[in-house]
């Protein structure tokens, strides 16, 4: 059975926030954080982001979950792109001026990176 590396997890979630990024979060399913790096006093909804994204992939008649790969939301105060990592929630918390692609590619960049780790865990 292999365990994370808190130590090295902590560091890749800290190297994503740059250019805008503010909080990356690493959830279980039921939105519980498994890993977070979080900058200054902000203080991103890892329950609300998990709950969108269990909703989505229950409703699979619809909108074809198999194809759907991640979502972002833009609002007022930011973006968050939230997506799946095997069996695990990814949420990344970006300000308004953060340009949606270069989100989108962050977030694939990290998403590739942690899925050999993670997936050692889920076997």
């Amino acid at each position: 059975m292999a365990i994370l590396k808190p130590v090295a997890l902590q560091r890749t979630l800290n190297e994503v926030n740059t250019g805008g990024i503010y909080a990356v979060l690493l959830l279980n399913q039921s939105g519980s954080p498994i890993a977070q790096s979080i900058l200054n006093s902000e203080s991103p909804s890892a329950s609300i982001a998990a709950h969108i994204w269990k909703m989505i992939s229950k409703s699979g008649d619809s909108l074809k979950v198999g194809e759907i790969d991640n979502f972002i939301i833009e609002c007022e105060e930011g973006k968050v792109i939230v997506g799946s990592v095997l069996d695990y929630v990814l949420c990344l918390y970006a300000k308004e001026t953060v340009q949606s692609g270069l989100l989108l590619t962050k977030f694939n960049v990290l998403r590739d990176h942690l899925h050999g780790p993670l997936s050692k865990i889920a076997a």
